[in-house]
């Protein structure tokens, strides 16, 4: 009975060293499955991070460029001809200067359209179709040389809507890169 009892608690140590083994081997293989998906994750959010911080850097670009254009249009959009003074050349400096500015804004956003956040989009293009109209509407005037008191009511009604337009272009472009309580995170 000793001698069973010994080969049958050799058998039980035999079966603990090869569990163990067997476990070892496993617990490897495990943990090399393991490390070989985190390092695939981390890859593969490395890249996607990479991705979404060249696109911020170039999203925060071309708003920074159409900031500056559209503050450069608010401040030469609004052509009046003062009728007392009757001063053509001054009416048309005023009047090319906006074109200028005009064009760059709407060039800066048309080339750059699918970049933008779709806020931002519609609303620059709601400002720069009201801002076409009136430019259109002041060269008619200057080249027919027949002003009225159409294009200074025009006028009146674009000082009201060219900042208020802009202060909410701004708005959705700092909810679109984080400045605002209220910013969007795209994943």
């Amino acid at each position: 009975m000793a001698a069973e009892q010994i080969a049958s608690e050799g058998y039980k140590a035999v079966e603990l060293v090869v569990a163990s083994c067997l476990g070892g081997v496993i617990g490897t293989i495990v943990t090399f499955y393991i490390n070989r998906k985190l390092q695939s994750l981390k890859h593969k959010h490395d890249k996607q991070f990479t991705v979404h911080n060249l696109q911020f850097k170039k999203e925060f670009q071309l708003y920074s460029e159409l900031w500056k254009a559209l503050i450069a249009l608010r401040q030469t959009v609004i052509i009046t001809l003062d009728l007392e003074i009757n001063d053509e050349s001054t009416f048309r400096e005023k009047y090319e200067k906006a074109v200028k500015n005009f064009n760059e804004v709407k060039n800066l956003f048309e080339n750059n359209r699918p970049f933008y956040h779709v806020n931002v989009s519609k609303l620059a293009g709601n400002l720069i179709s009201k801002c076409r109209k009136y430019i259109t509407h002041a060269g008619k005037n200057f080249k027919s040389e027949k002003y009225n008191d159409q294009l200074s009511d025009e006028a009146e009604v674009l000082l009201r809507i060219v900042p208020e337009a802009i202060d909410k272009i701004g708005e959705a472009i700092q909810k679109r890169i984080g400045m605002s309580k209220e910013a969007e995170i795209f994943e």
